[in-house]
């Protein structure tokens, strides 16, 4: 007795990967209002500005004696030169690193994250407040929920501090005048 096979019998294959799917070993997280993420501040800054000027000027007269009614007019001659020149550089640097705790405040349409956030420490009367907004990236932001500060768009990064040191790194207001007369 022999069996024939009429119907095949077609297996398929379901995969949790597609093709449209970004990366299989990264978790993607759903972010909301209000969610929290750790900002890594890092940024350094220079600056140097510099400007050099040089300008001269000459000017000379001469005049023929004078005939006919002005022959009293003897001849005569003067010459006149100038010069000047300035250089000047400015330089200006600045280092600050710090860890600040935003909140998202806002997703936008494309899906971009606006966060905002604030610190303050006091230390022996020092008073240091750190401020921070800016539009994140999802992508962006690493599995342990932080983000580097330079993959912030429209940074506005605030560091102020207060206190007896830093009253000391102000001018006097003799120093000032001075500094305005000369």
């Amino acid at each position: 007795m022999i069996l024939t096979l009429t119907t095949a019998v077609l297996a398929e294959g379901n995969s949790l990967w597609s093709e449209e799917s970004e990366d299989i070993y990264k978790d993607r997280k759903e972010h909301i209002e209000g969610d929290i993420i750790t900002v890594l501040i890092k940024e350094d800054a220079n600056a140097i500005q510099s400007a050099n000027t040089s300008t001269s000027q000459a000017s000379e007269v001469d005049a023929e004696a004078g005939f006919g009614i002005f022959s009293f007019l003897k001849a005569f001659g003067f010459g006149y030169s100038d010069s000047g020149s300035a250089d000047g550089q400015t330089s200006r640097s600045g280092t600050l690193e710090a860890d600040i705790t935003t909140q998202i405040v806002e997703i936008k349409e494309n899906g971009n994250l606006k966060i905002s956030g604030a610190k303050n420490i006091n230390i022996n009367g020092e008073k240091q407040s750190i401020k921070l907004t800016g539009i994140i990236r999802p992508d962006d932001i690493s599995l342990d929920n932080t983000i580097s500060s330079k993959n912030i768009a429209n940074a506005d990064i605030e560091y102020e501090g207060e206190g007896p040191v830093g009253d000391k790194q102000e001018t006097g207001i003799i120093e000032k005048f001075v500094n305005w007369i000369f």
